[in-house]
């Protein structure tokens, strides 16, 4: 039940109305914490609260992008930037991220799921050839060759190969 259709509606116990009220409440995500503002309603008749989990998913996205801010931590659109500027399937950075789950790594992408400071490092780790080659290797993935490298073999490949110049019969035999 989302909070428009709880505020102002009846409460079955008492008969009392439910009205809308906020509260401070500290929210922790991928261990870190802040402290956020979070609506919730509450008869005024006899002070049952009641959350929605509408409210609740509010307050844990004011409080991830407080935490990203206060740490930061990359946004879910700069990870998958970074991802595709790799040319990185999801499953490909998972693997990168010592094993994270593929769909960990789609609930960063989304803003679903909050990376911790760690995670957010070996991300940003990534952006270092020399790093991503080695992490690469060691996991088994096979990275994209990039555009620029395979232009100057693809160039060459069109340019055939010289004639040579006959050789003299006169040379031939002789």
């Amino acid at each position: 039940m989302s909070l428009p259709t709880l505020d102002g509606s009846l409460h079955r116990g008492c008969g009392g109305r439910y009205a809308s009220h906020t509260e401070q409440v500290t929210v922790r995500l991928s261990g870190m914490a802040t402290d956020v503002v979070r609506t919730l309603c509450r008869c005024e008749k006899c002070g049952h609260e009641q959350r929605t989990i509408d409210q609740r998913e509010e307050a844990e996205k004011a409080a991830a992008m407080q935490i990203r801010a206060v740490h930061g931590l990359l946004a879910p659109r700069e990870i998958r930037q970074l991802r595709e500027s790799l040319g990185l399937t999801v499953a490909q950075l998972a693997d990168l991220c010592y094993g994270t789950p593929k769909g960990i790594v789609e609930g960063w992408e989304k803003g679903r799921y909050l990376q911790n400071r760690e995670a957010d490092a070996l991300l940003r780790s990534l952006t270092d050839p020399a790093e991503l080659q080695r992490r690469a290797a060691r996991v088994g993935v096979t990275l994209p060759v990039p555009a620029e490298a395979t232009a100057p073999q693809a160039a060459a490949a069109s340019v055939p190969d010289p004639v040579p110049d006959p050789v003299p019969a006169a040379h031939a035999a002789g």
